[in-house]
């Protein structure tokens, strides 16, 4: 397990792994970035682990956005 800072979100998902439609993994979030680009046409870099917080950010303060 690779040694993070306090305040890394990625201590909390160095076990997590992206997988395919048949669950065969791909690769492990924390070296997984999404490149894409926004409504305005610039393209933006975020990683996955970074996804992941948001996500579970927007659960626990019960958003109806997320599903």
């Amino acid at each position: 397990m690779t040694e993070y800072s306090p305040h890394d979100w990625r201590k909390n998902t160095d076990e997590a792994v992206i997988v395919d439609e048949h669950k065969t993994v791909i690769r492990k979030v924390n070296a997984c970035k999404v490149i894409f680009k926004n409504k305005f046409g610039k393209e933006q870099e975020v990683e996955v682990s970074r996804l992941i917080q948001v996500f579970l950010n927007n659960i626990w303060e019960n958003k109806k956005s997320v599903k």
